[in-house]
Order: structure tokens, then C-alpha cells, then sequence
């Protein structure tokens, strides 16, 4: 199956951790071994790690005996854990006599409000379900507020003469529910994302070799899965999203234009949107302005789309917006909630 997939067809997670990137970013299709497969790695490997999510909510449901994530992998390698919670934070134990903890548990959302911890006793981070549903809560700053956890808890590790410790790995899981999410728009990744998906590549790394993304596609699992009765009973989009990934939309308007013909009126995540000097039409491409400048995730999302609806109806109705490419124009219907 190659290194992505091992030969039972799940995520090979020992070519993942012994890759020698920092940031390690996987999404892809639902139950093909991306969690659950992590956490039997670090298992296996005796590694202690903080379990990051998103809200609060989710966290205070991962507390829970029925809610607790590692409940199945537990039962399969033959023991027991259990969840404490304090202080909001919850710390996940052997259910032993010992009691040994084996992972924090944090919420991104409020970790502002945790004070005092010492976090040197761990190597990873598993950032679990890291690309938010389509309709769920966001968090201000979400991609600068990760980093800055980072920070906090990797401290001076990793650097020379400070701290000869490794840094600690940060790993991120996720769905493929939005293509316009904080961290491929932070990382300026969401082109590179839809091009890799367009040509059915899985794997790509920085230049510098720190960051590991990858996009699970074609999984054997996802193939075996797509002949059950749920998959047999959903909706197109609901399969796009759960056995291979919900970005791939058919290009409609593609029509590079001579940009000088046009005046920019708004940038908002990779695009940059320009009106005709003369005729009533727009053109959506790479070239972007400082101002007027909106983010692709959270309120600046919300108020762009506010601010310039018309350029939807226009979309939508008028069919008089042109894209340098298929990628700008997917990006276009991402931030417009259209794809």
C-alpha cells in the first residue's frame, strides 16, 4: 500500500512519527485509522502526550465514560482508563491501582485560562478533530491562538544552547469538512491542498522539512467502507466528505483576464477580487492588496461575506465573475459557503 497506508490498508503511523517534521497535519476520510490509529502508536511506544480540542464542550464530553476517546483502543490492546476533570482541564489515567496518567487533556478554546502547569513531562500534542464542522462554534484567532500554545507549552526546546530537548511534535487530525479552514489558510495551504487533491497527491513537506501535510486519499479502507448500508442510504456530499474528501467541485467560470484592465476592491484569504474599469464584470485571482483585506476563517469570514454579498448574487445569478483558475474559483465558493 505504500508508505501512507499500511498493508492492512489503515494510516501507517509509524512512517508518520518517525518522520522527522515537527508539525504533522493528516485529513482525510472518516475511520481509516487516523485517530485511533495515532493513539495506539503512542500506546505502544509508552509516549505521554496532551489531547488537544477545540471547545470546551467537546473536551468536558471526552470526561465522560461513554465519551472517552480512548475507550476502544484501550479494550483492543486489553486495559482500562479513566478520565478525571479539574480545574478544566482533564487528565486521562490507567485504571489501575497506580493510576498512572498518560495524557492532558486541553480545550484550545480556553487555554488562556489555564495557569500553572507544567507541561515538561510531555513530547507530543494530538490535536484531535482539529478541522471544525461546517456549522460549529470558531474561535478567535484560532490559527495564531494554536501557535501561541505551541509556544507555552514547547518553551525554549529545541533550541540550541537553551534547551538541548527535542521540540515537542504537535500532530493535528481531521475530517475534510472545510477547505477553508484556520490552519490551511494560515499556512497558505489551501491552494497547494486543491492541487494535491487534483492530482491525487498525499504528501508534502516545507521546504525546511518542519511541517508534514498530508491529504488521505484513495484509502483502501474508505473502498471496503463505500459498499455498507449508511454509505448505501447517504447523500453525495456526506460520502464525498466521509470515504474521500469534500473539496472536489467541477470549475465553472475559468477565464484569465489581462489584470490591468481591472481595480481592486477587496482581498479575502488567498484571493484577490477586482471590478472591470469599464465593463460590469470581476475577476478572482492570486494578486491581492493589503486593504480592503479580510482573514478566510471566523468573523473577518463572516464579515466579508456581509460586505460584499453582491459579489454572490453576481456569482450566483449574473455569471459575470471570471477566476484566473480552477483553484481561485473553488476558493471563491469556499469563503461564500457555495461548494
Amino acid at each position: 500500500m505504500g508508505k501512507i497506508y499500511n498493508e492492512a490498508g489503515w494510516v501507517n503511523w509509524e512512517w508518520i512519527m518517525t518522520d522527522p517534521s515537527i508539525i504533522k497535519m493528516a485529513v482525510g476520510a472518516r475511520a481509516v485509522g487516523k485517530t485511533y490509529g495515532c493513539f495506539k502508536w503512542l500506546f505502544e511506544h509508552k509516549k505521554k502526550f496532551i489531547y488537544l480540542r477545540r471547545l470546551k464542550t467537546q473536551l468536558d464530553l471526552c470526561a465522560t465514560e461513554a465519551g472517552n476517546p480512548f475507550n476502544k483502543v484501550a479494550a483492543d490492546m486489553g486495559f482500562k482508563t479513566k478520565a478525571i476533570k479539574r480545574e478544566g482541564m482533564v487528565y486521562f489515567r490507567y485504571d489501575t491501582e497506580e493510576g498512572e496518567d498518560f495524557a492532558l487533556g486541553l480545550a484550545l478554546s480556553t487555554l488562556a485560562t489555564v495557569r500553572g502547569v507544567d507541561f515538561s513531562g510531555y513530547d507530543y500534542i494530538i490535536f484531535d478533530e482539529a478541522v471544525a464542522m461546517v456549522n460549529e462554534r470558531p474561535i478567535k484567532n484560532e490559527f495564531n491562538t494554536l501557535l501561541n500554545m505551541y509556544e507555552t507549552i514547547n518553551r525554549n526546546r529545541g533550541a540550541a544552547g537553551l534547551d538541548e530537548r527535542p521540540p515537542i511534535i504537535l500532530v493535528m487530525l481531521g475530517n475534510a469538512n472545510k477547505l477553508s479552514n484556520p490552519y490551511y489558510t494560515g499556512w497558505k495551504f489551501t491552494k497547494t491542498a486543491l492541487k494535491m487533491i487534483r492530482g491525487g497527491q498525499m504528501v508534502y513537506r516545507t521546504q525546511d522539512g518542519s511541517r508534514l501535510m498530508l491529504i488521505l486519499l484513495n484509502s483502501p479502507i474508505s473502498e471496503q467502507k463505500a459498499d455498507t448500508a449508511l454509505y448505501k442510504n447517504a447523500g453525495a456530499d456526506f460520502i464525498s466528505m466521509a470515504l474521500d474528501n469534500a473539496f472536489r467541485v467541477d470549475a465553472t467560470n475559468v477565464r484569465p483576464e489581462p489584470l490591468r484592465e481591472y481595480r481592486h476592491i477587496v482581498s479575502v484569504g488567498e484571493i484577490g477580487i477586482y471590478k472591470h474599469k469599464s465593463a460590469r464584470k470581476y475577476y478572482v485571482c492570486s494578486v491581492q492588496q493589503k486593504s480592503p483585506y479580510y482573514e478566510a476563517y471566523g468573523i473577518q469570514l463572516k464579515m466579508f461575506v456581509q460586505d460584499y454579498f453582491m459579489l454572490r448574487i453576481n456569482y450566483m445569478a449574473v455569471k459575470n465573475i471570471f477566476f484566473e483558475d480552477f483553484e481561485n474559483e473553488l476558493l471563491f465558493r469556499e469563503y461564500f459557503d457555495l461548494n
